[in-house]
């Protein structure tokens, strides 16, 4: 829902750079924004990031705000709120903080920063976070107390159901005590491409343990489907249908359902789930459905990475080579990178990192499909970490004062 006619209040400009940021933190904020008052602006705003998908200014328009820009396109909309009487803010959320602060500077308002790391302390005029324990950082960094805040994290907000289960299983055909698996497999193409074609052969290999398992493949709103079908093409894996529910071949007479925008309404319906890291890892642990993370490093040297190493290009002499190495070691020194299990400190969701086939997966799943316990202690960990929400309304409330003031 666009602001509402009539004067506004506030223009708020909010920076996030993927997919996952922006319907997993940017929606339930708007949401909330919407909800308290109907006065401000809302922009989206996409820096140049090598972790985007290509499809974000589409997901962005898609969220409820005004508008969504990319960073090239946000000079024109600055010229333009400069000459306007109302309030100016910029949210950094997701992407390179040097492109907020440099928005901030040119748009001459304040920034607030929703991040666990401090830096540019000296042109951030606010921080929020999601846990206390990252307080100890902007301590150290010699931050005030009163310029940050603990609001929680916005992420689990984004998980709001739209059917009940019963509603989905009739969807998908489903029967109502039929267990299902479901596989995320990110937004990015190189994700989604490798996962689809790895939880492929996976999910066969589950299915002849249990051939009463459903598996569906919830796709992502950016996934482009000739990407997907010529990589399972390229597999040997065939492509079955055309119909809003359309399915992919495991052999054997079985296949898979592939969805769309039903994500979490199919992680409602899942006794486990096989994914990717990312933004799906904290919506199935807010679901409380156990699930297994998958990083492959067969093609490590196409993973996104921060800084100047993710700017450098693979074309350089040795470089594929040794950034092979480089995310090899960055791997040993990292005890988790599912965001759950980092939240946790622990791993509650177990990680496959590295090179490994299908089958270790596929021995990996069944064990734990085979122990109900394992399933059931899973779950009540991730009610334990994911149970308390809200903290999208905490920042919508800040923002909503802030507007308001005189």
């Amino acid at each position: 829902m666009p602001a509402a006619a009539g004067k506004i209040s506030l223009d708020l400009f909010i920076m996030a750079n993927s997919p996952g940021e922006i319907s997993g933190w940017v929606a339930p904020l708007v949401r909330e924004l919407r909800i308290k008052t109907g006065k401000i602006r809302i922009t989206i705003v996409i820096p140049p990031c090598q972790y985007a998908s290509g499809e974000e200014l589409e997901l962005g328009n898609a969220v409820g705000a005004d508008r969504c820009v990319g960073f090239s396109g946000l000079k024109k909309i600055i010229s333009e709120s400069r000459r306007a009487s109302e309030k100016r803010l910029m949210l950094h959320i997701g992407g390179d903080t040097a492109y907020s602060v440099l928005a901030s500077k040119r748009l001459r308002c304040p920034l607030w920063v929703y991040s666990s790391s401090p830096r540019w302390k000296f042109f951030v005029d606010r921080y929020y976070f999601s846990d206390k324990k990252y307080a100890e950082r902007f301590e150290r960094k010699k931050i005030r107390p009163e310029k940050y805040t603990v609001i929680g994290n916005m992420a689990l907000d984004s998980v709001a159901l739209t059917e009940t289960e019963a509603e989905t299983r009739e969807y998908l055909g489903i029967g109502p005590n039929t267990p299902v698996l479901a596989c995320l497999t990110g937004s990015r193409p190189l994700e989604y491409t490798e996962a689809t074609v790895l939880f492929t052969s996976v999910a066969r290999m589950v299915t002849e343990r249990f051939p009463e398992m459903e598996v569906v493949f919830p796709i992502a709103p950016t996934v482009r489907e000739d990407l997907l079908k010529n990589a399972l093409s390229a597999a040997g894996i065939g492509w079955v249908g055309e119909s809003r529910v359309r399915e992919i071949d495991l052999g054997g007479g079985g296949t898979a359902a592939v969805v769309r925008d039903r994500t979490l309404e199919v992680l409602n319906c899942s006794r486990l789930a096989l994914a990717v890291p990312g933004t799906s890892n904290l919506q199935a642990a807010a679901l409380y459905i156990p699930y297994i993370m998958t990083l492959p490093f067969d093609r490590s040297d196409e993973f996104p990475l921060g800084g100047l190493l993710g700017l450098a290009p693979l074309w350089l002499p040795g470089f594929r080579k040794f950034k092979r190495a480089y995310v090899r070691r960055l791997n040993e020194r990292t005890p988790c990178i599912s965001l759950p299990n980092i939240m946790a400190g622990k791993m509650i969701a177990p990680e496959l990192r590295g090179n490994f086939d299908a089958g270790l997966v596929a021995r990996m799943a069944i064990g734990m499909l085979e122990s109900p316990e394992q399933l059931k202690k899973i779950s009540r960990d991730f009610w334990e970490l994911t149970h308390e929400r809200g903290a999208s309304a905490r920042l919508a409330g800040d923002i909503d004062a802030f507007s308001q003031k005189t």
